[in-house]
């Protein structure tokens, strides 16, 4: 899905290269921050800081990433309430037999209702709230292992569909023909934005999941298997809309929509697309779950580890600011998207204020507390590797490479915007 925002090929390989280059080193590096106190990020620098490893003004990473992980869950759960609400559509059989017209209109549909939106936002939030207020890892973890590899199986079963019924020979070209002119600057930015949002470094998101991640567990095994489903997820979602979307002659670059829409012509004419449907929507909305319970996680930890709130209260807090700041986002699709500031609408704003400043600022941040601060011996303890020479790549990788690409792609785009 996330493929669609890029015309050319050259994505694809850059992405790949800026996963390996960029986004595992940063991954890992957030992870082994997050477990090296077991706490919450914020007072997991402060310890640091009490222990006199680091200075204090560090503090200001956890809570820029807690900021940065807040707003993008503002607009992120507006979206995931959409999979809500086809996950609704899904289970009723409105995808029978749906046209090319038909699914373009049952998306317009969606964004032009506000109050439609509202309730799937407000479900997806109590879902989110409930989930954190309990535990992160209480019977989520089960879940995710259940359900991830039935959601590739599926991916997979549809990619085979899609590409039977739709234009193959160009999806497959679109996606992985290539030429060196084609890799522009726009091209790597893109790729390394997405490499930071799909993986949710930068946003306090592993801060959390390293807190709780086991003491015997590898670092630079768990996060190589995120990176690598994330990068087969990638491509398998590409193999089952762009097939379809080039046969019907439907925009690739049409962002998120494009899922909405290609999705229901694929399960409208598939024999059994009623029930494929709803598993795919249901699974879609289960992974958009384990990523915002981990946006929120920061914030709740600290409210209840420094302030002995109970965790559903903090959360309930918590969930409320976030369901608020929502409200504002969803009506940017329809009775507020003409109020502009800076020519952009309210989730245009938030969606480039997150992505292009607080995402790079805080994953660079992040990286260079981390690589430069945190002593040498700690890091090689947490990542838990016999290797090391694998520790050592990550190290230098993470110093000499992710950093500076970082530095100099942020304040390009920066200069360029």
């Amino acid at each position: 899905m996330c493929l669609a925002k890029m015309a050319a090929v050259p994505f694809l390989l850059v992405y790949c290269l800026c996963l390996l280059l960029v986004g595992l080193p940063v991954l890992m590096a957030e992870v082994a921050l997050g477990r090296t106190v077991r706490s919450n990020p914020i007072d997991t620098v402060n310890d640091l800081s009490e222990r006199r490893i680091v200075h204090s003004a560090w503090v200001f990473v956890p809570w820029l990433a807690g900021v940065t992980g807040f707003l993008i869950l503002t607009f992120y759960s507006v979206i995931a309430g959409w999979s809500l609400g086809y996950l609704d559509r899904a289970v009723s059989g409105d995808f029978a037999g749906i046209t090319q017209a038909g699914a373009s209109n049952m998306f317009d549909t969606l964004l032009a209702t506000p109050t439609e939106m509202l309730l799937w936002h407000s479900v997806f939030m109590a879902l989110v709230v409930l989930t954190v207020g309990q535990s992160v890892t209480r019977g989520l973890s089960a879940v995710v292992r259940i359900l991830l590899p039935v959601l590739v199986v599926t991916l997979l079963l549809l990619a085979c569909y899609s590409m039977m019924i739709g234009d193959m020979n160009q999806a497959l070209d679109f996606m992985f023909r290539w030429s060196w002119k084609d890799i522009t600057f726009d091209v790597v930015l893109s790729a390394v934005g997405l490499a930071l949002f799909s993986l949710s470094v930068g946003m306090g998101a592993m801060f959390a999941y390293g807190a709780y991640m086991s003491k015997r567990m590898s670092i630079a095994r768990a996060c190589s298997i995120v990176v690598g489903v994330d990068l087969l997820v990638a491509i398998l979602a590409g193999l089952v809309i762009f097939p379809l979307a080039f046969s019907f002659q439907i925009d690739v670059e049409a962002g998120p929509s494009l899922t909405f829409v290609s999705l229901p012509i694929i399960f409208g004419g598939l024999p059994g697309g009623q029930f494929f449907a709803g598993v795919f929507f249901l699974l879609l909305v289960v992974a958009a779950l384990t990523s915002a319970i981990s946006m929120l996680e920061l914030f709740v930890a600290w409210l209840h580890e420094k302030f002995y709130i109970a965790r559903l209260k903090a959360a309930l807090l918590m969930g409320i600011a976030v369901w608020f700041v929502g409200i504002a986002v969803l009506l940017s699709f329809n009775h507020w998207d003409s109020k502009l500031l800076f020519g952009l609408n309210f989730f245009e704003l938030l969606d480039e204020f997150t992505s292009l400043i607080l995402l790079p600022v805080g994953a660079i941040s992040l990286s260079i507390l981390v690589a430069w601060f945190i002593p040498h011996s700690m890091l090689q303890n947490e990542m838990i590797t016999k290797q090391v020479t694998h520790f050592q790549w990550w190290y230098k990788t993470l110093k000499y490479i992710s950093i500076p690409a970082m530095i100099v792609i942020t304040f390009a785009g920066w200069i360029g915007a």
